[in-house]
């Protein structure tokens, strides 16, 4: 089995250190460790996070424009939703 169940959250103070010096991760290393961790089964699952009280999420999770406009010619107005904070 993985060492890590699925969502790796101890290495998140060095590889994403860049984020909590820009401000848009909260400076606690342990707060990748906050919300659900979801066994799916066979090897699989995810990590779900949310901000923190008071740090509210760009719009569309911060993704590039270009990106942006893709996903709104390419999915569903229902699915481009689950993209908005």
């Amino acid at each position: 089995g993985a060492d890590n169940f699925v969502g790796d959250a101890y290495h998140t103070m060095m590889t994403h250190r860049s984020m909590v010096e820009l401000g848009l991760a909260p400076p606690d290393p342990q707060f990748a460790l906050y919300g659900e961790h979801i066994h799916t089964g066979h090897g699989h699952g995810l990590g779900i996070i949310g901000p923190p009280p008071g740090m509210p999420l760009p719009e569309f999770m911060g993704l590039p424009e270009n990106i942006v406009e893709e996903l709104e010619r390419r999915l569903t107005p229902e699915q481009v939703e689950i993209f908005r904070p």
